[in-house]
């Protein structure tokens, strides 16, 4: 929906890069406390999660960047930091995974909005059906979008209709709109670096008491900006 001229405003195209490691070995999953196939998430700022695929390999993920004025990204040819990065991630997840081989490496785009939750709205003024802002959430989320979106379209008066989700008034107008380059790019970008920095920081034991506390502060006030 980015490229539509009414709605590109309101949506940030972001990715989400994903990998993929060789085959583990059902003791390697054992020592993981996965065994069972399990999906999990954890509490980075970067949105990271992961699960077990059918042939054995951990499929890791995470935020990725932002293109200035909101091209989307067609190449998800994983550049080498962009890997070593969740190579990282996961590592300081599972110190027995640090060495491992990744084989594929690939991505997509996800629309954020300026909000950073999830809206549904039927502006009929413009004759727009809308469902998004999902950040990441869109397996569940879409699809009690679509059933929304058809009560809201047949102006049924439903349970769904009347969820905190839903815009009523206002059509995509109620909607906040994203600050104009260069702010956002700008503003994105120096975001995801901050979580990035505070994750590395975090996970160096070493490292000084004040520079941890200063490395979350930081970080902590930059998310602040997403909302």
């Amino acid at each position: 929906s980015v490229t539509l001229p009414p709605l590109g405003r309101y949506q940030l195209p972001v990715q989400s890069l994903i990998v993929a490691t060789e085959p583990l070995s059902a003791a390697t999953w054992d020592a993981i406390g996965l065994s069972r196939g399990q999906a999990f998430s954890e509490f980075s700022r970067q949105v990271t999660y992961g699960q077990r695929s059918a042939d054995n390999r951990l499929i890791f993920g995470a935020r990725g960047g932002y293109q200035f004025a909101g091209k989307l990204r067609h190449n998800f040819d994983l550049t080498r930091d962009e890997v070593d990065l969740r190579r990282y991630l996961f590592g300081e997840l599972f110190p027995q995974l640090k060495n491992v081989q990744i084989t594929h490496a690939w991505g997509g785009n996800l629309g954020m909005s300026r909000h950073f939750k999830p809206h549904m709205l039927c502006d009929r003024a413009n004759g727009i059906a809308l469902s998004g802002g999902y950040g990441g959430e869109g397996v569940g989320a879409s699809n009690l979008g679509g059933r929304t979106l058809a009560d809201l379209i047949l102006e049924r008066d439903t349970e769904l209709t009347h969820q905190p989700w839903v815009l009523p008034d206002g059509g995509i107008h109620a909607l906040r709109a994203w600050e104009p380059e260069p702010c956002r790019w700008l503003g994105y970008n120096a975001i995801i670096k901050s979580f990035v920095h505070e994750d590395q920081t975090l996970a160096n034991p070493a490292t000084a008491p004040w520079r941890r506390k200063l490395a979350s502060q930081v970080a902590g006030f930059m998310e602040g900006f997403m909302h």
